[in-house]
C-alpha cells in the first residue's frame, strides 16, 4: 500500500477518495491498524499515546535506501 501524508488543512485532506463518513475511514484506519499488528505477529501495544516511542529523523538526515 503507498500512502502519503497531508496536512489536515490543505485541500487534499478533503479528497474522500475511499469514500464513506469520516466515523467509517476511521473505523477502516483501526482495522487496517489492528491486521498490521497481527500480520507482523505481534502483540498490540497497550502503552499510552503520550508514552509512544518514536525516533524523530528529518529527511535531510536520512541516508539512500532508508
Amino acid at each position: 500500500m503507498t500512502v502519503r501524508i497531508v496536512g489536515l488543512g490543505s485541500p487534499e485532506a478533503g479528497d474522500s477518495r475511499m469514500g464513506g463518513t469520516v466515523s467509517q475511514r476511521v473505523a477502516a484506519v483501526a482495522d487496517l491498524t489492528e491486521l498490521a499488528w497481527r500480520l507482523a505477529k505481534r502483540p498490540f501495544p497497550s502503552y499510552l499515546r503520550e508514552a509512544i516511542p518514536f525516533r524523530l529523523v528529518a529527511l535531510r538526515e536520512q541516508e539512500d535506501g532508508e
